[in-house]
Protein backbone atom coordinates (compact mmCIF):
# COMPACT_ATOMS: atom_id res chain seq x y z
CA UNK A 1 0.00 0.00 0.00
CA UNK A 2 2.70 2.47 0.99
CA UNK A 3 5.30 4.02 -1.24
CA UNK A 4 8.98 3.56 -0.44
CA UNK A 5 8.74 6.80 1.54
CA UNK A 6 7.80 6.81 5.21
CA UNK A 7 4.52 8.60 5.92
CA UNK A 8 3.35 8.71 2.30
CA UNK A 9 0.56 11.11 1.43
CA UNK A 10 -2.55 10.46 -0.61
CA UNK A 11 -5.80 12.04 -1.57
CA UNK A 12 -8.98 10.15 -0.71
CA UNK A 13 -10.12 10.77 -4.26
CA UNK A 14 -12.09 13.82 -5.30
CA UNK A 15 -10.91 17.37 -5.84
CA UNK A 16 -13.28 20.33 -6.25
CA UNK A 17 -14.58 20.48 -9.82
CA UNK A 18 -14.22 23.87 -11.53
CA UNK A 19 -17.43 25.13 -13.12
CA UNK A 20 -16.13 24.46 -16.60
CA UNK A 21 -15.61 20.79 -15.68
CA UNK A 22 -19.15 20.57 -14.29
CA UNK A 23 -20.46 22.23 -17.44
CA UNK A 24 -18.76 19.58 -19.59
CA UNK A 25 -20.36 16.79 -17.55
CA UNK A 26 -23.79 18.40 -17.74
CA UNK A 27 -23.50 18.96 -21.50
CA UNK A 28 -22.68 15.28 -21.89
CA UNK A 29 -25.69 14.31 -19.79
CA UNK A 30 -27.92 16.46 -22.01
CA UNK A 31 -26.56 14.75 -25.13
CA UNK A 32 -24.69 17.83 -26.33
CA UNK A 33 -21.28 16.11 -26.09
CA UNK A 34 -20.45 12.62 -27.34
CA UNK A 35 -18.57 10.16 -25.18
CA UNK A 36 -15.46 10.72 -27.30
CA UNK A 37 -15.70 14.50 -27.09
CA UNK A 38 -16.16 14.35 -23.33
CA UNK A 39 -13.17 12.04 -22.90
CA UNK A 40 -10.97 14.35 -24.97
CA UNK A 41 -12.04 17.40 -22.98
CA UNK A 42 -11.62 15.57 -19.70
CA UNK A 43 -8.10 14.46 -20.58
CA UNK A 44 -7.13 18.13 -20.66
CA UNK A 45 -8.96 18.81 -17.41
CA UNK A 46 -7.51 15.81 -15.58
CA UNK A 47 -3.99 16.83 -16.58
CA UNK A 48 -4.57 19.96 -14.49
CA UNK A 49 -5.86 17.92 -11.52
CA UNK A 50 -2.79 15.69 -11.74
CA UNK A 51 -0.48 18.70 -11.87
CA UNK A 52 -2.12 20.23 -8.80
CA UNK A 53 -1.49 17.12 -6.71
CA UNK A 54 2.06 16.68 -8.00
CA UNK A 55 2.84 20.32 -7.28
CA UNK A 56 1.52 19.86 -3.73
CA UNK A 57 3.85 16.86 -3.35
CA UNK A 58 1.20 14.17 -2.92
CA UNK A 59 2.61 10.64 -3.33
CA UNK A 60 -0.55 8.68 -4.27
CA UNK A 61 -2.80 10.65 -6.59
CA UNK A 62 -6.14 10.35 -8.35
CA UNK A 63 -7.71 12.04 -11.35
CA UNK A 64 -9.68 14.22 -8.95
CA UNK A 65 -12.74 12.14 -9.91
CA UNK A 66 -13.43 14.87 -12.44
CA UNK A 67 -14.80 12.44 -14.99
CA UNK A 68 -17.89 11.87 -12.83
CA UNK A 69 -20.44 14.14 -11.18
CA UNK A 70 -20.69 11.97 -8.07
CA UNK A 71 -19.02 8.92 -6.63
CA UNK A 72 -21.87 6.45 -7.18
CA UNK A 73 -23.68 8.00 -10.19
CA UNK A 74 -20.83 6.83 -12.40
CA UNK A 75 -21.85 3.22 -11.80
CA UNK A 76 -25.30 3.86 -13.29
CA UNK A 77 -23.85 5.94 -16.12
CA UNK A 78 -21.37 3.31 -17.28
CA UNK A 79 -23.22 0.07 -16.54
CA UNK A 80 -26.25 -0.82 -18.64
CA UNK A 81 -29.68 -1.38 -17.09
CA UNK A 82 -30.35 1.98 -15.45
CA UNK A 83 -32.73 4.78 -16.37
CA UNK A 84 -34.04 7.90 -14.77
CA UNK A 85 -37.09 7.69 -12.53
CA UNK A 86 -40.12 9.36 -14.07
CA UNK A 87 -42.13 10.15 -10.95
CA UNK A 88 -41.49 12.88 -8.42
CA UNK A 89 -44.36 13.09 -5.96
CA UNK A 90 -43.73 10.29 -3.48
CA UNK A 91 -41.15 10.62 -0.72
CA UNK A 92 -38.52 7.98 -0.10
CA UNK A 93 -38.59 7.29 3.61
CA UNK A 94 -35.56 5.83 5.42
CA UNK A 95 -37.34 2.88 7.01
CA UNK A 96 -36.22 -0.64 6.14
CA UNK A 97 -38.51 -2.54 3.80
CA UNK A 98 -38.52 -6.19 5.01
CA UNK A 99 -37.14 -7.69 1.80
CA UNK A 100 -34.43 -5.11 1.22
CA UNK A 101 -32.23 -5.23 4.30
CA UNK A 102 -30.80 -1.81 3.46
CA UNK A 103 -32.12 1.70 3.21
CA UNK A 104 -30.82 5.23 2.68
CA UNK A 105 -29.65 6.91 5.89
CA UNK A 106 -31.63 10.07 5.18
CA UNK A 107 -34.89 11.00 3.54
CA UNK A 108 -34.70 12.03 -0.10
CA UNK A 109 -37.45 13.04 -2.49
CA UNK A 110 -37.71 11.20 -5.77
CA UNK A 111 -36.68 14.37 -7.56
CA UNK A 112 -33.21 13.75 -6.12
CA UNK A 113 -33.30 10.21 -7.49
CA UNK A 114 -33.58 11.42 -11.05
CA UNK A 115 -29.99 10.44 -11.81
CA UNK A 116 -30.83 6.75 -12.32
CA UNK A 117 -32.31 3.63 -10.79
CA UNK A 118 -31.97 -0.03 -11.74
CA UNK A 119 -34.64 -0.78 -14.34
CA UNK A 120 -33.31 -3.80 -16.28
CA UNK A 121 -30.72 -6.53 -15.76
CA UNK A 122 -27.27 -4.96 -15.62
CA UNK A 123 -24.78 -5.28 -18.47
CA UNK A 124 -21.08 -4.59 -17.97
CA UNK A 125 -19.88 -3.79 -21.49
CA UNK A 126 -17.36 -1.00 -20.81
CA UNK A 127 -15.18 -0.07 -17.84
CA UNK A 128 -16.55 2.18 -15.11
CA UNK A 129 -13.28 3.98 -14.41
CA UNK A 130 -10.48 1.95 -16.00
CA UNK A 131 -10.35 3.93 -19.25
CA UNK A 132 -9.75 7.15 -17.36
CA UNK A 133 -7.29 5.37 -15.09
CA UNK A 134 -5.17 4.41 -18.09
CA UNK A 135 -4.83 8.11 -18.95
CA UNK A 136 -3.96 8.88 -15.32
CA UNK A 137 -1.19 6.27 -15.40
CA UNK A 138 0.23 7.62 -18.68
CA UNK A 139 0.16 11.22 -17.51
CA UNK A 140 1.24 11.07 -13.88
CA UNK A 141 4.91 11.22 -12.99
CA UNK A 142 6.34 7.67 -12.94
CA UNK A 143 7.25 7.88 -9.27
CA UNK A 144 3.65 8.60 -8.27
CA UNK A 145 1.29 5.82 -7.40
CA UNK A 146 -2.26 6.18 -8.63
CA UNK A 147 -5.56 5.50 -6.90
CA UNK A 148 -9.08 5.00 -8.23
CA UNK A 149 -12.18 4.97 -6.02
CA UNK A 150 -15.29 2.87 -6.59
CA UNK A 151 -18.56 2.82 -4.65
CA UNK A 152 -18.94 -0.21 -2.39
CA UNK A 153 -21.63 -2.80 -3.15
CA UNK A 154 -23.42 -1.53 -0.04
CA UNK A 155 -23.50 2.00 -1.48
CA UNK A 156 -24.63 0.92 -4.93
CA UNK A 157 -27.34 -1.27 -3.48
CA UNK A 158 -28.57 1.41 -1.13
CA UNK A 159 -28.86 4.16 -3.70
CA UNK A 160 -29.59 2.64 -7.11
CA UNK A 161 -32.36 0.15 -6.30
CA UNK A 162 -35.91 1.16 -5.32
CA UNK A 163 -38.84 -1.16 -4.58
CA UNK A 164 -41.30 0.76 -6.75
CA UNK A 165 -38.99 1.08 -9.74
CA UNK A 166 -36.54 -1.83 -9.82
CA UNK A 167 -38.54 -4.95 -8.95
CA UNK A 168 -39.02 -5.89 -12.58
CA UNK A 169 -35.27 -6.35 -12.94
CA UNK A 170 -34.35 -7.42 -9.40
CA UNK A 171 -37.10 -8.56 -7.04
CA UNK A 172 -35.23 -7.45 -3.93
CA UNK A 173 -32.35 -5.18 -3.08
CA UNK A 174 -30.46 -8.32 -2.08
CA UNK A 175 -30.88 -9.71 -5.59
CA UNK A 176 -29.58 -6.43 -6.99
CA UNK A 177 -26.48 -6.44 -4.77
CA UNK A 178 -25.75 -10.04 -5.75
CA UNK A 179 -25.61 -8.82 -9.36
CA UNK A 180 -23.51 -5.76 -8.43
CA UNK A 181 -20.71 -7.80 -6.85
CA UNK A 182 -19.41 -9.45 -10.08
CA UNK A 183 -19.63 -6.10 -11.91
CA UNK A 184 -17.40 -4.43 -9.32
CA UNK A 185 -15.08 -7.42 -9.36
CA UNK A 186 -14.68 -7.15 -13.12
CA UNK A 187 -13.88 -3.46 -12.73
CA UNK A 188 -11.15 -4.16 -10.17
CA UNK A 189 -9.51 -6.49 -12.68
CA UNK A 190 -9.80 -3.83 -15.38
CA UNK A 191 -8.21 -1.26 -13.07
CA UNK A 192 -5.35 -3.63 -12.34
CA UNK A 193 -4.79 -4.10 -16.07
CA UNK A 194 -4.74 -0.30 -16.50
CA UNK A 195 -1.82 -0.01 -14.07
CA UNK A 196 -3.72 1.26 -11.03
CA UNK A 197 -1.83 0.80 -7.76
CA UNK A 198 -4.72 1.25 -5.31
CA UNK A 199 -8.45 0.65 -5.68
CA UNK A 200 -10.43 2.24 -2.89
CA UNK A 201 -14.02 1.37 -2.04
CA UNK A 202 -16.00 4.27 -0.64
CA UNK A 203 -18.74 3.57 1.91
CA UNK A 204 -19.82 6.58 3.96
CA UNK A 205 -23.14 4.88 4.76
CA UNK A 206 -21.28 2.10 6.53
CA UNK A 207 -19.84 4.68 8.90
CA UNK A 208 -23.33 6.02 9.63
CA UNK A 209 -23.73 2.93 11.82
CA UNK A 210 -21.57 4.62 14.44
CA UNK A 211 -24.50 6.97 15.09
CA UNK A 212 -27.13 5.74 17.59
CA UNK A 213 -29.88 7.59 15.72
CA UNK A 214 -29.09 5.77 12.48
CA UNK A 215 -28.61 2.41 14.18
CA UNK A 216 -32.07 2.72 15.70
CA UNK A 217 -33.61 2.50 12.22
CA UNK A 218 -32.53 -1.14 11.89
CA UNK A 219 -33.74 -4.19 13.74
CA UNK A 220 -30.19 -5.58 13.70
CA UNK A 221 -27.69 -2.84 12.74
CA UNK A 222 -24.67 -5.07 13.37
CA UNK A 223 -25.99 -7.60 10.86
CA UNK A 224 -26.29 -4.83 8.26
CA UNK A 225 -22.66 -3.86 8.81
CA UNK A 226 -21.51 -7.47 8.67
CA UNK A 227 -23.40 -8.01 5.41
CA UNK A 228 -21.79 -4.94 3.86
CA UNK A 229 -18.31 -6.22 4.76
CA UNK A 230 -19.09 -9.71 3.49
CA UNK A 231 -20.21 -8.28 0.15
CA UNK A 232 -17.03 -6.22 -0.19
CA UNK A 233 -14.90 -9.25 0.67
CA UNK A 234 -16.53 -11.15 -2.17
CA UNK A 235 -15.62 -8.36 -4.59
CA UNK A 236 -11.89 -8.52 -3.79
CA UNK A 237 -11.50 -12.23 -2.93
CA UNK A 238 -8.41 -13.77 -4.51
CA UNK A 239 -7.40 -10.66 -6.48
CA UNK A 240 -3.74 -9.75 -6.16
CA UNK A 241 -1.49 -7.30 -7.96
CA UNK A 242 -3.46 -4.25 -6.82
CA UNK A 243 -3.73 -2.81 -3.32
CA UNK A 244 -7.21 -2.47 -1.86
CA UNK A 245 -8.64 0.07 0.57
CA UNK A 246 -11.94 0.76 2.30
CA UNK A 247 -12.78 4.39 3.03
CA UNK A 248 -15.42 5.15 5.66
CA UNK A 249 -16.53 8.62 6.69
CA UNK A 250 -19.52 10.53 7.99
CA UNK A 251 -20.56 12.10 4.71
CA UNK A 252 -19.31 15.32 3.20
CA UNK A 253 -21.73 17.65 1.51
CA UNK A 254 -21.87 21.41 1.95
CA UNK A 255 -19.28 21.19 4.75
CA UNK A 256 -21.63 19.04 6.83
CA UNK A 257 -20.96 15.97 8.99
CA UNK A 258 -23.93 13.60 8.89
CA UNK A 259 -23.12 11.11 11.66
CA UNK A 260 -21.67 11.38 15.14
CA UNK A 261 -19.82 8.78 17.15
CA UNK A 262 -16.49 6.99 17.32
CA UNK A 263 -15.74 3.81 15.41
CA UNK A 264 -16.32 1.36 18.27
CA UNK A 265 -19.68 -0.04 17.00
CA UNK A 266 -18.28 -0.93 13.57
CA UNK A 267 -14.60 -1.52 14.31
CA UNK A 268 -14.78 -5.33 14.61
CA UNK A 269 -16.44 -5.50 11.19
CA UNK A 270 -13.95 -3.07 9.63
CA UNK A 271 -11.08 -5.23 10.78
CA UNK A 272 -12.73 -8.19 9.02
CA UNK A 273 -12.57 -6.43 5.68
CA UNK A 274 -10.16 -8.24 3.36
CA UNK A 275 -8.49 -5.00 2.28
CA UNK A 276 -4.94 -3.77 2.67
CA UNK A 277 -5.87 -0.39 4.10
CA UNK A 278 -8.62 1.20 6.15
CA UNK A 279 -8.98 4.92 5.37
CA UNK A 280 -10.64 6.56 8.37
CA UNK A 281 -11.29 10.17 9.34
CA UNK A 282 -9.98 11.60 12.60
CA UNK A 283 -9.60 15.33 11.97
CA UNK A 284 -13.23 16.14 12.83
CA UNK A 285 -14.33 15.90 16.45
CA UNK A 286 -17.39 13.81 15.53
CA UNK A 287 -15.11 10.92 14.54
CA UNK A 288 -13.83 10.18 18.01
CA UNK A 289 -10.22 9.50 18.86
CA UNK A 290 -7.30 7.50 17.45
CA UNK A 291 -7.33 5.68 20.78
CA UNK A 292 -9.72 3.31 19.01
CA UNK A 293 -6.58 1.52 17.80
CA UNK A 294 -5.66 0.84 21.43
CA UNK A 295 -8.98 -0.89 21.96
CA UNK A 296 -8.79 -2.63 18.56
CA UNK A 297 -5.13 -3.27 17.67
CA UNK A 298 -4.42 -3.94 14.01
CA UNK A 299 -1.52 -4.51 11.66
CA UNK A 300 -3.49 -3.21 8.66
CA UNK A 301 -2.26 -0.14 6.84
CA UNK A 302 -4.22 2.90 7.95
CA UNK A 303 -5.10 5.89 5.81
CA UNK A 304 -5.09 8.31 8.73
CA UNK A 305 -7.49 11.19 8.21
CA UNK A 306 -5.54 14.17 9.50
CA UNK A 307 -6.85 17.00 7.30
CA UNK A 308 -10.28 18.53 7.89
CA UNK A 309 -11.84 18.87 4.43
CA UNK A 310 -15.05 20.50 5.73
CA UNK A 311 -13.64 23.45 7.65
CA UNK A 312 -12.88 26.65 5.76
CA UNK A 313 -9.50 27.17 7.44
CA UNK A 314 -6.61 24.90 6.53
CA UNK A 315 -5.04 22.93 9.37
CA UNK A 316 -1.42 23.88 9.97
CA UNK A 317 1.37 21.37 9.33
CA UNK A 318 2.13 21.37 13.06
CA UNK A 319 -1.46 20.43 13.91
CA UNK A 320 -1.36 17.62 11.34
CA UNK A 321 1.93 16.37 12.81
CA UNK A 322 0.37 16.37 16.28
CA UNK A 323 -2.52 14.25 15.04
CA UNK A 324 -0.15 11.72 13.50
CA UNK A 325 2.06 11.59 16.58
CA UNK A 326 -0.98 10.86 18.73
CA UNK A 327 -1.74 7.87 16.48
CA UNK A 328 1.87 6.66 16.78
CA UNK A 329 1.04 5.56 20.33
CA UNK A 330 -0.98 2.75 18.70
CA UNK A 331 0.33 2.38 15.14
CA UNK A 332 3.80 1.87 13.68
CA UNK A 333 5.08 4.62 11.36
CA UNK A 334 5.13 2.08 8.50
CA UNK A 335 1.36 1.58 8.84
CA UNK A 336 0.39 5.19 8.33
CA UNK A 337 -0.50 7.03 5.15
CA UNK A 338 -1.53 10.67 5.61
CA UNK A 339 -4.86 11.46 3.96
CA UNK A 340 -7.62 14.04 4.20
CA UNK A 341 -10.69 12.96 6.16
CA UNK A 342 -12.73 12.59 2.97
CA UNK A 343 -12.73 13.58 -0.66
CA UNK A 344 -12.83 17.33 -1.11
CA UNK A 345 -15.89 17.12 -3.36
CA UNK A 346 -17.65 13.73 -3.48
CA UNK A 347 -20.46 15.50 -5.35
CA UNK A 348 -20.27 18.35 -7.82
CA UNK A 349 -22.10 20.71 -5.45
CA UNK A 350 -19.49 20.99 -2.70
CA UNK A 351 -18.61 24.67 -2.08
CA UNK A 352 -14.86 24.15 -1.80
CA UNK A 353 -12.39 25.88 -4.06
CA UNK A 354 -9.37 24.35 -5.72
CA UNK A 355 -7.16 26.86 -3.94
CA UNK A 356 -8.48 25.68 -0.57
CA UNK A 357 -7.88 22.04 -1.48
CA UNK A 358 -4.37 22.83 -2.72
CA UNK A 359 -3.50 24.71 0.48
CA UNK A 360 -4.67 21.79 2.61
CA UNK A 361 -2.75 19.24 0.54
CA UNK A 362 0.41 21.35 0.81
CA UNK A 363 0.03 21.47 4.59
CA UNK A 364 -0.36 17.68 4.66
CA UNK A 365 2.77 17.04 2.58
CA UNK A 366 4.75 19.55 4.68
CA UNK A 367 3.65 17.65 7.79
CA UNK A 368 4.84 14.41 6.20
CA UNK A 369 8.28 15.91 5.64
CA UNK A 370 8.46 16.95 9.30
CA UNK A 371 7.50 13.44 10.38
CA UNK A 372 10.09 11.85 8.09
CA UNK A 373 12.74 14.06 9.64
CA UNK A 374 11.74 12.90 13.13
CA UNK A 375 11.13 9.21 12.50
CA UNK A 376 12.87 8.32 9.24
Amino acid sequence: MNTDTLFPTSVIGSLPRPKWVIDLLLRHQRGELSDVALDDAMDNAVAFAIGLQESAGVDIISDGEWRRIGYFEVFAQRVGGFRRAEYRTQALAPEVVPDTGLSPPQQWTLAEFQQALAAAPMTYTRPIAADGAAYLRRTAQPERKIKVALPSPHMVGGRLWHPDFSRGAYATRRDFIEAVIPVLRAEVLALRAAGVDVVQFDDPWLCFFVDPEHRARFADPDAEVERAIDDLNRVVAGIDGIATALHVCRGNRARTVYANGDYEPIMPALLRADVDQLAMEFAVSQAGDVGIFGAFPTDKAIGLGVVDVRGEIADSPDLIVARVEKALAYLAPEQITLVPDCGFAPTSTNPISLDEAYQKLCAMTEAAEILRGRYG
